[in-house]
C-alpha cells in the first residue's frame, strides 16, 4: 500500500477535526461560542493560510461574499449595534461559503479512492457515535429515564445526511452481512428519534426526507414498500403512544408523545399565545422583522439593518416561546429563526440572492451518475440534504446559516464528482 505523504495526512487529519470538532472540544468541556470560534479559526487558516491559496486570487464566492459583507457592516456599525453581535452575523454568513472553499481547497489534493474512503471513514465514525448514544439511551432508561422527553440530552446521535447515504447504500446493495444490519440499526433510529425527543422540527425534517426519496427516486416498487411501511409505523407508533404520558421537566406537567402537534392545531383554532408559544414566537418574530423592513423601507431592503441588528416587538408581543439569552438589555432580540427574512434584515436583499444562488448553483452541478453506484448514492443524498437544509433553516438557523459543514459537505460532492468524470473520462 502507497504511503501517504505528510501533506494528504495532514489534510485527512484536519478534515477529521473539523466533522468532529463538537466531539473533541467536549472533551474539554468548552464553551459553544469558544468552539465555534475555534472553528471558525481552523477554517480560516485553511483558506488563506494554505501554501496554494494566494489573496490575490482569492475564490470568487469569498469575494462576492465580502461585497455583500461590507455594507451590512458598514450598516451596522452606523446604527452602533454590539460589537460582538457583528461579528458573530459576519462569521454565520460567511460560514458555509468558507466551508466550501476550504473543503475543495483540501480534498483536490486527494484522489478520487481516498476522498471516496474518507466520506465512509466519517459514516463509519457516525455509525460509532450513533450506537454510543444508543447505549447510552438504553442505560438512562434501564436506570429509570424516560423513553421520551422533550428537547433531551439523551437523543440519538443521527444526522440527516448520513441517514441518506445509509439509505442508498442499502437501496443499491452495495453492503451486506454484519455492515447491513448496522446501517439498518441507523435508519431505524433516524426515524424513531423526533419521537424520543418531542421534536416538530426533527419530525418534519424526517417526512420530508422520505417525501423527497418518494418523489424524486423511487420506482413504483419503492413507493408501494415506502407507504406501507409509512402506514405500518404511523399505526404503530399511534397505538404504543396513544394514551401515554410522560413528565416534561420544562413545562412541569405530564405530556403525550404528541403534544407539540396538538397544541400547534389548538393555536390555530384558538389563537392563543400560550396554546403554543413555540410557533407563537415565531410568528410574532415574522411579524415583527417585516414590520420594521417595511417602516425603513426602500434602503432597508437594499442594505437590511446590518450586521448585529436587534428587533423589537412593537408590531407583535413576545410572550414566550425563547430562551431569556436572546434578549439584549435593551429588551431587542438577537437571534432569528426564520432565516430568509434574517437575511433581508440583517444583509439586505443582496444577501438573500447570493445565498439563494449559491445554494441553487451547487444543487444543479451536481449530477446523478448511473454507471457507479457509490457515486449515484452520494450524489442523491447530497441534492436531498441541500433541499432538506434549506427547508429546515425555515425553522432554526443552524442548518445553512453559520453552518460550515453544509459549504463542506458541497465541496465533498464536487469534488468527488470531478475526480470520477476525470476517471471515467480517462478510460474511454
Amino acid at each position: 500500500m502507497k504511503i501517504l505523504n505528510v501533506n494528504l495526512k495532514l489534510n485527512l487529519a484536519i478534515i477529521l477535526i473539523i466533522f468532529f470538532h463538537d466531539l473533541f472540544l467536549s472533551i474539554f468541556s468548552i464553551h459553544p461560542k469558544v468552539s465555534y470560534s475555534i472553528v471558525f479559526l481552523l477554517y480560516f487558516l485553511v483558506v488563506f493560510f494554505n501554501r496554494n491559496t494566494m489573496l490575490l486570487r482569492i475564490d470568487r464566492w469569498l469575494f462576492y461574499v465580502l461585497i455583500v459583507l461590507m455594507p451590512s457592516v458598514l450598516v451596522g456599525l452606523y446604527l452602533e449595534w454590539s460589537y460582538i453581535d457583528i461579528s458573530a452575523d459576519i462569521v454565520r454568513y460567511l460560514a458555509p461559503f468558507l466551508g466550501y472553499v476550504a473543503g475543495v481547497i483540501l480534498l483536490k489534493q486527494l484522489d478520487y479512492d481516498r476522498i471516496l474512503y474518507t466520506f465512509y471513514v466519517l459514516l463509519a465514525i457516525q455509525l460509532i457515535l450513533y450506537y454510543y448514544s444508543l447505549i447510552s439511551k438504553a442505560s438512562y432508561v434501564l436506570q429509570g429515564g424516560p423513553i421520551v422527553e422533550y428537547a433531551s440530552l439523551h437523543g440519538l446521535e443521527v444526522q440527516t445526511l448520513f441517514f441518506l447515504i445509509v439509505y442508498f447504500l442499502l437501496k443499491n446493495k452495495v453492503v451486506s452481512g454484519f455492515k447491513k444490519v448496522l446501517l439498518i440499526g441507523y435508519a431505524a433510529g433516524f426515524i424513531l428519534n423526533p419521537i424520543f425527543l418531542m421534536s416538530k422540527a426533527r419530525l418534519i425534517a424526517v417526512l420530508l426526507t422520505f417525501a423527497l426519496i418518494f418523489i424524486l427516486y423511487s420506482n413504483i416498487k419503492d413507493k408501494v414498500l415506502m407507504i406501507l411501511f409509512a402506514l405500518f409505523f404511523a399505526g404503530t407508533s399511534f397505538l404504543y403512544f396513544d394514551g401515554r404520558t410522560y413528565y416534561d421537566k420544562e413545562t412541569s406537567s405530564d405530556v403525550t408523545v404528541y403534544s407539540r402537534i396538538q397544541n400547534t392545531i389548538e393555536l390555530v383554532k384558538s389563537k392563543k399565545y400560550l396554546a403554543d408559544a413555540s410557533t407563537s414566537f415565531r410568528v410574532a418574530e415574522i411579524t415583527n422583522l417585516t414590520g420594521m423592513l417595511y417602516d425603513k423601507a426602500p434602503y432597508s431592503l437594499f442594505f437590511g439593518f446590518g450586521s448585529g441588528a436587534l428587533y423589537y416587538d412593537d408590531y407583535a408581543k413576545i410572550e414566550g416561546g425563547i430562551v431569556q439569552e436572546n434578549f439584549r438589555p435593551d429588551g431587542g432580540v438577537h437571534d432569528i429563526f426564520f432565516v430568509p427574512v434574517a437575511y433581508v434584515f440583517r444583509y439586505g436583499f443582496i444577501g438573500l440572492f447570493l445565498m439563494l444562488y449559491f445554494i441553487v448553483h451547487f444543487y444543479r452541478k451536481i449530477l446523478i451518475n448511473n454507471t457507479n453506484l457509490h457515486q449515484n448514492g452520494i450524489s442523491k443524498s447530497l441534492k436531498i440534504f441541500i433541499i432538506i437544509s434549506f427547508v429546515a433553516d425555515l425553522f432554526v438557523g443552524v442548518h445553512i446559516y453559520g453552518n460550515f459543514d453544509f459549504g463542506f459537505y458541497i465541496a465533498f460532492a464536487i469534488v468527488l464528482q470531478n475526480k470520477f468524470n476525470v476517471r471515467y473520462n480517462s478510460l474511454h
